[in-house]
């Protein structure tokens, strides 16, 4: 897993109202969240866009940046040395 929380500059002046993430280099789900859910500095409710299952909410993978958004450390969607895609939307 990654040591320290990954901020992702996207760029955006007010932070990151939707997310979602794949790792590329192994299997994993297509992992959403956004703030209609919340993207909040503790734990953040997600979706995984290719399974039926309910809505994920003890996990704090994601947190709120000005410019984009924080994947957070030690945690799946930071692990050192895999690869990943994103889509994030203002």
């Amino acid at each position: 897993s990654g040591a320290s929380d990954q901020v992702i500059d996207c760029g955006f002046a007010g932070g990151a109202r939707f997310v979602m993430i794949k790792r590329t280099d192994g299997t994993s789900n297509w992992r959403v969240w956004d703030t209609a859910r919340g993207i909040i500095s503790g734990n953040d409710p997600s979706l995984d866009l290719n399974s039926t299952a309910a809505e994920q909410t003890g996990f704090n993978q994601v947190d709120p940046d000005s410019s984009g958004f924080k994947v957070k450390a030690n945690d799946f969607w930071n692990t050192s040395g895999a690869n990943f895609i994103f889509l994030a939307i203002a």
